[in-house]
């Protein structure tokens, strides 16, 4: 095994389900924070903020704070401001704190579309649709493309399939994607760690083969290992042999980084 710097730890389906920690997570980030083992966590978590995230891992039982939380919503905040759009945004009300500032009365050259469940309705769709066939020049911004993910009472669809209905409808039109599994989403963690230079020293550690262990962090040669919790499927570490391990659950992923490290 590399020696290992740092990790990126997934949230949904990996720490926690809904409320609720998974098996042996509280006990696995103690044992990182004790062993002196940077970390941050990468979620593409869209229906809240970043403080309603921390809240909730706090909450949860977790210890952490604020700067080591890396989301989708910020990355987004930044690309609109950036290129100074008014944009009509899907997403649930507790998202919006991280888009303070951001211009959004009428709408009208670009749409961004995150996991809402209020919003994935005909009437705002409609109103998504119209404001990217009127205008060829509006970009649609994805948040991620999650096919769907896991809650305390089964899997439930993700914005990814809203997604590919609006890029569908639009013809010629294709999604800026922000999150997981961008490589862009993770060199930006990589940096705030200052571990850019050495990503094949560092390991992300999910429930999604896809999003959160495929695409740039695979292109950029993280060390990648895949959880049973949340979103698994019996037989997904069939569909990326090249992955470096599965585990049970993020505390035995722990225990095996901790017995095996190389300081």
């Amino acid at each position: 095994m590399n020696s290992i710097r740092g990790i990126l730890i997934d949230i949904s389906g990996t720490l926690l389900i809904g409320n609720k920690a998974c098996e042996g997570a509280i006990g696995g980030l103690k044992k990182l924070r004790e062993a002196g083992i940077s970390f941050r966590f990468c979620t593409n978590t869209t229906k809240e903020s970043r403080s309603a995230i921390l809240k909730k891992l706090i909450d949860s039982g977790f210890d952490t704070n604020k700067n080591e939380i890396i989301t989708t919503l910020s990355a987004c905040r930044d690309l609109i401001i950036s290129r100074k759009l008014r944009p009509l945004l899907l997403l649930e009300e507790d998202a919006l704190e991280d888009f303070q500032g951001v211009p959004t009365e009428e709408p009208k050259d670009a749409v961004v579309i995150g996991l809402s469940p209020s919003n994935m309705r005909y009437d705002m769709l409609n109103k998504a649709f119209r404001i990217l066939i009127n205008n060829k020049n509006a970009p649609l911004i994805a948040l991620h493309k999650s096919k769907y993910f896991a809650e305390s009472d089964g899997l439930s669809l993700g914005p990814g399939p809203f997604v590919s209905a609006l890029e569908y409808a639009c013809e010629g039109v294709k999604a800026i994607v922000i999150g997981k599994p961008e490589k862009s989403f993770f060199e930006s963690a990589l940096k705030d760690m200052n571990l850019l230079e050495k990503a094949n020293h560092v390991v992300m550690i999910g429930d999604d083969i896809e999003q959160d262990l495929g695409g740039g962090a695979k292109e950029l040669g993280l060390i990648r290992y895949l959880v049973k919790t949340g979103k698994y499927r019996s037989g997904d570490e069939l569909r990326d042999p090249t992955i470096d391990g599965v585990f049970d659950n993020f505390g035995n992923f722990v225990d095996f980084i901790l017995n095996n490290i190389k300081k």
